[in-house]
């Protein structure tokens, strides 16, 4: 109870010795403060809350003795007695507030929560509300958790003093306010959209042959192997799927012309590197770590990619709805390992996308990005050694020379 104590001041019993220590106050002297000295009082406003209690020890041990003007030397029983009040006094403990908790044991706490547990926190009262919001504070720890090595398109990194390549003009250097509840629901939401001319984390429908949704969220390489034991997992649920439909990522961002391609349906990855626009020529090789399980007909179930360390992986869980009077069979999760490193890849930033081949009705939906993938990865040695991988190279000027 010394320790949560606040100083309410009582005389002692009659009878008790004055000067006496009251029983266990050499132990309670170190934490807890009590009534101060004209010298030491202009400071504690700046030390509120019980567990800021040894920060008045300090000032008055090291700057708020001797009083302004006094020459001669102050006796040590004077200067303990202006922390711990004057002897006889004994201190009347008092029940533990939330306010009390506010200059360091809550963000200890609240650290452990997550966002449902957050949210319901901030409903409890205007303190918690405000602590949680603030910088430094559980939300802003969490989302620096959650979104690691994601960066949102049209915005940065989820702290953006964390971006080392984003350019602040000189004289722009005051920290924001930044509200980092608002912060983490929305890169929460918009990391899973697709951007234009897709809205949203579903796509229902495509217009145009050879479309491309490219994701919001782009993933930072620099930041991802500079904590190489943190992954970045994606995930897109088909539903229908009336042609073909893949799931690549692509360095365009930087200026690049390279991608990895996944094709769930037979199995392969594909790496392709632009060679030229018009007449469009592109050299590319592949591998078939997985084997074909639809003839004919468009894959339909889950489909993911991950990116550790450096390498690319990808997963597949099919869902079998051929039989019409049949429930819809679930597949077990089958992933390529980690297929191929970043080496064909330029810049810091990759963008994960979906590729379509025909126009139709589809139904899709980014479903989760987190750090972890659905099954435990195993190492393929084969997906490395280029000597498997084998020549995709096409060039449409050959292509149509060929045709005439």
């Amino acid at each position: 109870q010394a320790v949560w104590a606040q100083p309410r001041m009582r005389r002692s019993a009659p009878g008790a010795r004055q000067g006496a220590t009251p029983p266990g106050r050499h132990e309670a002297m170190a934490l807890e403060v009590g009534k101060p000295g004209a010298a030491v009082a202009p400071t504690m406003e700046g030390y509120k809350g019980a567990f800021n209690a040894i920060g008045r020890l300090f000032h008055a041990c090291s700057g708020g003795w001797p009083p302004a003007g006094c020459d001669e030397p102050v006796p040590e029983a004077a200067m303990l007695q202006s922390i711990t009040g004057p002897p006889g006094i004994v201190q009347q403990p008092r029940h533990l507030v939330l306010a009390d908790l506010a200059d360091g044991p809550y963000y200890t706490i609240a650290m452990w929560l997550g966002a449902e547990d957050l949210a319901r926190a901030d409903c409890a009262c205007r303190l918690t509300h405000e602590l949680n919001r603030s910088n430094g504070g559980p939300w802003w720890a969490l989302g620096r958790q959650e979104f690691v090595g994601l960066e949102l398109d049209g915005d940065t990194l989820f702290d953006p003093a964390d971006d080392e390549t984003r350019r602040i003009p000189r004289g722009h250097r005051k920290v924001a306010r930044v509200d980092w509840k608002c912060r983490y629901m929305r890169f929460a939401a918009e990391i899973k959209m697709f951007r234009s001319p897709f809205c949203g984390s579903e796509i229902t429908s495509v217009q145009q042959a050879d479309e491309i949704a490219y994701s919001r969220c782009k993933l930072r390489t620099d930041k991802l192997e500079a904590r190489s034991e943190i992954g970045v997992y994606m995930e897109v649920e088909v539903h229908a799927n009336p042609d073909n439909v893949s799931l690549a990522v692509v360095d365009f961002e930087a200026g690049g012309c390279s991608s990895v391609t996944f094709s769930p349906d037979t199995g392969a990855v594909i790496r392709e590197r632009k060679i030229r626009e018009a007449p469009r020529k592109v050299e590319g090789t592949y591998i078939q770590p997985l084997t074909t399980i639809t003839s004919g007909q468009g894959f339909e179930g889950s489909m993911g990619l991950y990116l550790k360390g450096g390498r690319l992986a990808f997963f597949r869980r099919h869902v079998d709805r051929s039989g019409e009077d049949k429930e819809p069979v679930v597949g077990a999760w089958e992933t390529t390992g980690f297929v191929t490193d970043l080496s064909w890849a330029e810049g810091k930033r990759l963008t994960p996308c979906l590729a379509f081949r025909d126009v139709g009705e589809y139904h899709l939906a980014t479903t989760r990005i987190n750090e972890e993938p659905p099954i435990v990865l195993t190492q393929q040695g084969l997906a490395f050694e280029e000597a498997l991988w084998r020549s995709l190279d096409w060039d449409a000027g050959e292509q149509e020379a060929l045709d005439m």
